[in-house]
């Protein structure tokens, strides 16, 4: 079922909630030590990523994390939008783009390893894996950078659509198409015939 028109009553709770997804965001990018409960389910994520890539070998192993922790929220997105549930699919955005802003922080930890890792001092970073694998370890910075970029156009656009979605009444991303008209047994009805009965 597509949303309909936002009444009065759930205008005011969906800027509210864009607010402090925003707020969110923004206190991750000038602070990259911050961490709440959203982080706490972002590692869960991305500790379930090592796992579920583990039978593609060793580097999809290590890059299945931080690749897990941006797909599940942009499965969400997704399925806001297959949904027509406009607004909530550009308030997950944000959620995108506080795991590609993670990302890049881990990115960007690849050379110094200073980061704490959950398994300790003895864990392998993923990132300085990866990029010492693929001989990039020298390119950290512009990756890190890069995804900085990709996280902050995520913001935008989350901003954009979702103050969009409050102004439009939407009537659903999908339309359904028309359907056939149907004669009694079921079956469809040639629409060149319909008008000359």
């Amino acid at each position: 079922m597509s949303e309909t028109s936002p009444s009065r009553s759930t205008e005011l709770p969906r800027k509210v909630g864009l607010g402090i997804a925003l707020a969110s965001a923004a206190l991750r990018w000038f602070n990259p030590a911050y961490w709440d409960f959203l982080d706490d389910l972002d590692l869960a994520i991305h500790e379930a990523g090592h796992v579920i890539f583990q039978p593609f070998g060793e580097p999809m192993l290590t890059l299945g994390g931080s690749l897990f922790q941006v797909i599940v929220p942009l499965a969400f997105v997704l399925y806001f939008i297959r949904s027509g549930q406009r607004f909530a699919a550009w308030f997950t955005l944000v959620w995108v783009g506080i795991n590609l802003l993670n990302v890049a922080i881990y990115v960007g930890d690849a050379r110094a390893q200073e980061l704490p890792l959950l398994g300790g001092e003895n864990t392998v970073h993923d990132w300085w894996y990866l990029l010492t694998e693929w001989d990039l370890l020298e390119q950290h910075a512009a990756l890190a950078f890069t995804l900085r970029l990709a996280a902050a156009l995520t913001f935008l656009t989350a901003l954009g659509g979702g103050l969009t979605a409050l102004r439009v009444s939407p009537a659903g991303p999908y339309p359904a198409p028309p359907s056939p008209s149907r004669r009694p047994d079921g079956k469809a009805e040639d629409s060149r015939r319909s008008g000359a009965a």
